[in-house]
């Protein structure tokens, strides 16, 4: 095309028709303005629809981790429920009782393994998303303040559970004055028992049928102390850490799976055909 205008305009200058010369010539230039325009068009057309592209998987990729970060946090929730039952029984096993009526071995198998897995957070994804810039192409205000607000609730569930970590440590602390755990079979009630004991596949109390309880309790070691008022401030410091386990499973754990699945809905909504 432009060697055929160019043709054209020497046809024009050298027969002397110097204005039709110009204007082939800026017809020469609209046309590769024109071209121009498209091809930039065609390029945007193509970027966005790479971006679409993208983002489409990015947003299948968080839906899998969004649905894995569910089950995660309800096996968390389980442990925390049975935590928290142990430490109800605890409870109503020593109210009224004189210091001699109190099971060493039921005290330690009620209280032991007070703190629940870590989070596992799926953040590859959302990682990626933040670090591309690839939030910016999603064209939903709503979906990116609601992923804003699950990445800031995984953060701050990250910190209660190191806070929750912190309690059951001062627990430990307190119940390490008040029991004795040198049973001769401590190494076979660790490794059959008390690995298990918050293992969300067994029932909260099998424990008290283990052939390796049975024999610890043949062996009838008593508390360390003496006094009630350290068994009362040991259910003290346990029943403060089952009230912040009550808000993780009561309200925290809500609030994260209709978050997670707010986020699922609106991307299948957009981004599933």
């Amino acid at each position: 095309m432009i060697k055929f205008f160019r043709k054209i305009r020497q046809n024009l200058i050298s027969e002397g028709k110097f204005q039709k010369y110009l204007k082939y010539a800026l017809g020469e230039i609209i046309l590769v303005v024109i071209g121009i325009l498209i091809a930039l068009q065609i390029n945007n057309w193509n970027i966005r629809k790479s971006q679409q592209s993208e983002i489409r998987e990015i947003a299948h990729s968080l839906v899998n981790d969004l649905e894995e970060d569910i089950k995660m946090f309800d096996k968390r929730k389980k442990q925390m429920i049975m935590i928290s039952r142990r430490i109800d029984s605890l409870s109503n096993y020593v109210v009224d009782k004189e210091i001699d009526q109190i099971s060493n071995l039921d005290f330690i198998c009620l209280s032991w393994n007070l703190l629940y897995m870590p989070f596992n957070w799926n953040r590859a994804t959302l990682d990626q998303m933040k670090n591309s810039g690839s939030l910016k192409y999603i064209k939903n205000d709503t979906l990116i303040k609601k992923i804003s607000n699950y990445d800031a609730l995984t953060k701050h569930l990250d910190e209660d559970y190191l806070n929750d970590k912190n309690k059951s440590e001062n627990a430990i602390r307190i119940l390490n004055k008040v029991t004795n755990n040198n049973y001769p079979n401590m190494e076979k009630l660790r490794k059959d028992v008390f690995l298990k004991i918050n293992d969300i596949r067994y029932d909260v109390f099998w424990i008290f049928s283990e052939p390796e309880y049975q024999k610890a309790k043949n062996y009838q070691l008593k508390l360390i102390t003496k006094d009630l008022k350290e068994i009362h401030e040991a259910i003290n410091s346990l029943s403060r850490l089952q009230f912040h386990y009550t808000i993780r499973v009561e309200q925290e754990a809500n609030r994260q799976k209709e978050g997670a699945q707010e986020i699922i809905s609106i991307i299948e909504e957009m981004y599933y055909d």
